[in-house]
């Protein structure tokens, strides 16, 4: 550790060597008023990166006994009610923060100790509560630095400001989570930059001319908004292929698909583009991209798909594999586990509320629609949420009103012949009542169908037998779109070109869910024939992971498209097999 600098006035010492302390919080809510503060971090630093060996600190603040973390902040934040075995009391937090702000004022001399906090606006009525609990009557013992409030001076052109895009934008990644061990380093990485900025730009050395810089400096109004991106975007062709975003280091942002690599890239750019937030944090922190032509728009889906799963993208949210899996059951539907085998044999689905939805709808059915507790409770569980679950009697009456509108169709006595059979009925019922052009779908990179409608805050027995519906309805359409995952495994596909969509052109060759060839079609050359066509159906989907999963529904998404543009397609299954256009059309209504 450096020498206290005893005859130094901090308010002019060098901002390269003033010792601060980079802090985050993290809260139940938007202020004091609202929530309680979660996490508290700090770390000591200097702007020219030499402190010594003082310690970061990240401490989880004990929570009243009447009071739970809520679910939206413990998604953002990982956080849940287990972790609070380790927290500490608010004042234990206070007393820990003092200490270290002591070793940090001691360094510059005298007292009162830097805090910088990247949007000190949240974090200050916090730590001003927390004083106000822990030293009453007291003053305030520290001096705020705002990184946000600088960077809107100093770089008033940026898309975006906020921690994780500027942190970016120097280089910095910032995992998802928000947690103070992962704001804090980014804090201190940030102010470090932005100190550097100041001399070189504005002349600001000190902490006395960086209040008087803040001061004569207005916050600016309308800039033009203008990207840190210095690639040469008129290089991009006009071909359909995959272009990678990435940030100074090369890290990778995103990976993205395009008909056309100029027109897709450049739409990012132009003056007057309308992006939701996180794609503005994202092309703040974008330095550089690269790109990968393809011969096709489908075979650039399916590499984006590949790429996504080998790079996992923080700004690809839809496809990635680190928090989704595939469930299978067994043929009862009684069991599931996270692979096939001969005994896991149905599916895969995407894990998510069907999965439970589906054992309790089994052992309903099993059980001669006559529910106990138990089961009442899981129905209840699978159709509700965190804040919202029906009671046991509401579930009762609920299934009473489905079995009495679905009597015939429940009653197969196996649950998957049932589920099968009230999945088909259903879907032609919709179809009947909302009749619709053949649309191709957007790809979202998830099946949920439970995510289509919230549940209701007071539930009664009718909204349990529309929620019912609705899940078994989606359910069964996942399991449909299984066995043609299965059946798509193992084929050959050609397609037609854009600019000539009467003629086939291009080829894709399946294996085991993967692509084994790319070629162009010689005219007059007929499909190959799948090397495994003769592979066991029920074989097909037992290895299948999650990367082949969503390759197969990218592929499935692509067809779509091409149905609807009237290209020609050729899908061969089997020496025997082809499906046309028109027979494509049919299928991929049910799947």
């Amino acid at each position: 550790m450096e020498k206290a600098q005893s005859a130094a006035d901090p308010a002019h010492t060098p901002l390269s060597r003033l010792a601060i302390l980079a802090l985050d919080c993290q809260a139940t809510g938007a202020n004091p008023e609202k929530g309680r503060l979660l996490e508290i971090g700090w770390m000591p630093g200097r702007a020219d990166g030499r402190l010594g060996t003082l310690a970061a600190a990240s401490l989880l603040i004990r929570q009243p006994l009447t009071e739970r973390i809520p679910p939206a902040v413990s998604r953002i934040t990982g956080i849940c009610e287990t972790h609070l075995a380790q927290a500490v009391s608010e004042q234990e937090a206070w007393h820990r923060l003092m200490a270290a702000a002591a070793q940090v004022a001691a360094l510059n001399g005298s007292a009162p100790c830097p805090l910088v906090i990247h949007f000190a606006r949240f974090e200050l009525p916090f730590l001003s509560r927390l004083h106000a609990l822990a030293a009453p009557g007291t003053p305030f013992p520290f001096e705020t630095i705002c990184t946000h409030q600088i960077a809107r001076r100093l770089l008033p052109e940026l898309p975006r400001r906020g921690l994780r895009a500027l942190a970016g934008y120097f280089g910095h990644a910032v995992p998802e989570l928000k947690r103070c061990a992962h704001h804090v380093p980014a804090t201190l990485l940030i102010w470090q930059r932005l100190v550097d900025l100041l001399q070189s730009r504005s002349g600001v050395h000190s902490l006395e001319t960086l209040k008087q810089w803040l001061a004569a400096t207005p916050k600016p109004s309308a800039i033009q908004r203008r990207f840190p991106m210095t690639a040469e975007l008129g290089r991009l062709p006009n071909q359909p292929g995959i272009y990678r975003m990435r940030r100074a280091g090369g890290d990778i942002l995103y990976v993205g698909k395009a008909k056309s690599l100029r027109q897709r890239v450049n739409s990012y750019f132009r003056g007057r583009a309308r992006h939701a937030e996180h794609i503005l944090e994202m092309l703040t922190q974008a330095l550089d991209l690269d790109f990968v032509t393809t011969p096709s728009a489908l075979e650039a889906a399916v590499l984006e798909a590949d790429e996504i799963k080998q790079h996992g993208p923080p700004y690809n949210m839809a496809l990635r594999g680190d928090s989704r899996c595939l469930a299978y059951f067994t043929k009862d539907l009684l069991h599931m586990q996270d692979h096939g085998d001969k005994a896991f044999c149905v599916g895969p689905v995407p894990f998510g509320r069907s999965v439970p939805l589906l054992t309790a709808f089994a052992h309903w059915v099993g059980r001669e629609m006559r529910p106990d507790g138990d089961l009442l409770d899981a129905f209840a569980a699978a159709m509700g949420g965190a804040s919202s679950t029906p009671s046991r009697a509401c579930v009762q009456a609920g299934l009473a009103l489905f079995l009495s509108t679905y009597p015939q169709t429940l009653q197969h006595g196996s649950a998957l012949r049932s589920l099968t059979a009230l999945g088909t009925m259903l879907w032609r019922l919709r179809r009947l009542a909302e009749p619709c052009e053949f649309e191709p779908e957007e790809e979202d990179g998830e099946d949920r169908p439970e995510a289509a409608a919230s549940p209701p805050a007071d539930w009664v027995p009718a909204d349990i037998a529309a929620r019912l519906e609705s899940l078994l309805l989606g359910t069964a359409h996942m399991l449909r779109r299984a066995r043609w995952f299965r059946q798509l495994s193992e084929s050959a596909l050609a397609w037609a070109a854009a600019d000539d969509p009467h003629t086939l052109k291009h080829l894709l060759l399946f294996e085991r869910g993967h692509v084994v060839q790319r070629a162009q079609i010689l005219p007059g050359r007929g499909l190959s024939v799948p090397q495994d066509h003769a592979r066991p159906f029920r074989e097909r989907g037992l290895g299948m992971d999650l990367a082949t999963y969503d390759r197969l529904r990218v592929v499935t998404t692509e067809l779509r498209r091409l149905v609807c543009e009237e290209r020609a397609i050729e899908l061969r299954l089997r020496p025997d097999i082809r499906l046309s256009s028109t027979q494509l059309r049919r299928l991929l209504r049910w799947v």
